[in-house]
């Protein structure tokens, strides 16, 4: 998944860029897309821990209930960040938004390709 990552925020840098330089360049672009790739990186990390500490629950009920605990606070929580950096003039939002949706495309494009070669066997 790394390689696409790279290629997905090389992209998107260029893309920006692009933007960038029709409609005047703004260096919140890159700064938004830096906090979004360390957000998205922050995501990993905690989903990891969520993991990790929902196998450790012997009920299920419990395991669940921390699951969606956490994916309430880690949302909250980006959310809080993403809205505090673009308060302060830090970020442009969509810049930073643009990152977390690349693990979502890269695991929709290898089932969809994974699926498409099953079907063809």
């Amino acid at each position: 998944m790394l390689p696409f990552l790279a290629a997905a925020n090389g992209a998107a840098a260029a893309v920006l860029a692009v933007i960038g330089v029709l409609t005047g360049f703004d260096w919140r672009v890159f700064s938004g897309l830096a906090a979004g790739d360390v957000l998205m990186l922050a995501n990993f990390v905690i989903i990891g821990f969520t993991a990790e500490k929902a196998v450790k629950c012997r009920d299920f009920r419990k395991a669940r209930s921390v699951c969606g605990i956490s994916y309430g606070l880690r949302y909250a929580g980006m959310f809080a960040v993403l809205a505090a950096l673009t308060s302060f003039g830090v970020i442009q939002p969509l810049a930073a938004v643009i990152p977390l949706f690349f693990p979502k495309i890269w695991y929709t494009f290898f089932y969809v390709r994974k699926h498409g070669k099953d079907e063809e066997a």
